[in-house]
């Protein structure tokens, strides 16, 4: 609820999630929208591919 709230108050174009499971959230909160929902990689310590590079690799997945 709280999620579905905040955006409905600040409108964002796009709700994005850190991670699978926060992205799994967002829709399972938000339902159908008219916004885009999306995930980032989450930047775990126990995730490899998050060591290296995170910065680049979410400016990317955010494009």
């Amino acid at each position: 609820e709280a999620l579905r709230r905040l955006v409905n108050w600040c409108q964002p174009k796009r709700v994005i999630g850190i991670g699978k499971f926060a992205e799994g959230r967002a829709l399972a909160a938000l339902g159908k929208t008219n916004r885009a929902i999306g995930t980032i990689l989450h930047p775990s310590p126990a995730s490899p591919a998050a060591n290296r590079g995170w910065q680049a690799q979410a400016e990317k997945q955010l494009r």
